[in-house]
């Protein structure tokens, strides 16, 4: 189980060049505008507060398929919060839990259930996408490779995504820690960023969850 403090817009274009530009120059690179090589599987729920996820299948050298089922659950709502720059966003804390779920399917639908009843093949929406991750370590004040193992901080996250036939992008932060300062990571992180890339007005009405965006 882990706790973080997020935040996520869906940038328009201009939004999108910009912040691309920003990982540019970090030697980040998407491959191609129309490559997505995750696949995602989201259950609609209808619900703000419950996000549950089947994280990209695939199959392993014996052609078994494997993957890891994905839930989060709203702990706090801390509505809209301003940042630098005339950037404002809405603000949330999850409990997050991760399960292995093939070839076991029934105990992954188990688990389902036990936070859902509202389960269908047709409940569940594929989300193909691309992204860029960086992370942002806390106690040396700098951003370090997004593989780099760190205790307090946040990941960084530039996604392109295909969602029933549409692209879109999206900016996420992702705070996390194991001192209970998920709130705190996320602020710093939030002020580091925006000293960072220069840009402005990014709306907390475009700013949202995965559960809040598989509903539009």
């Amino acid at each position: 189980m882990l706790l973080s403090t997020e935040t996520r817009w869906i940038l328009d274009e201009d939004q999108f060049k910009t912040i691309q530009d920003w990982f540019t120059n970090k030697n980040l690179n998407f491959e191609n505008e129309t490559y997505f090589p995750r696949q995602d599987y989201y259950l609609i729920t209808n619900s703000d507060a419950l996000g549950i996820k089947i994280r990209e299948p695939k199959r392993n050298e014996k052609g078994e398929q494997e993957s890891k089922l994905e839930l989060k659950i709203l702990l706090n709502d801390f509505g809209v919060q301003k940042f630098n720059n005339n950037n404002t966003g809405m603000v949330n804390s999850w409990k997050k839990y991760s399960f292995e779920t093939i070839p076991n399917e029934g105990e992954t639908l188990s688990i389902i259930h036990s936070f859902t009843e509202k389960i269908t093949d047709e409940n569940w929406l594929k989300i193909e996408k691309d992204r860029l991750l960086i992370k942002f370590d806390i106690k040396q004040n700098k951003l370090v490779d997004a593989k780099k193992i760190i205790d307090e901080g946040a990941g960084i996250e530039l996604t392109k995504f295909k969602l029933r036939d549409k692209v879109y992008f999206s900016l996420g932060i992702e705070a996390f820690s194991i001192t209970n300062n998920c709130y705190d990571n996320f602020n710093q992180t939030m002020s580091f960023l925006f000293n960072e890339i220069k840009i402005s007005g990014l709306n907390y009405l475009e700013s949202l969850s995965y559960p809040q965006i598989i509903k539009n």
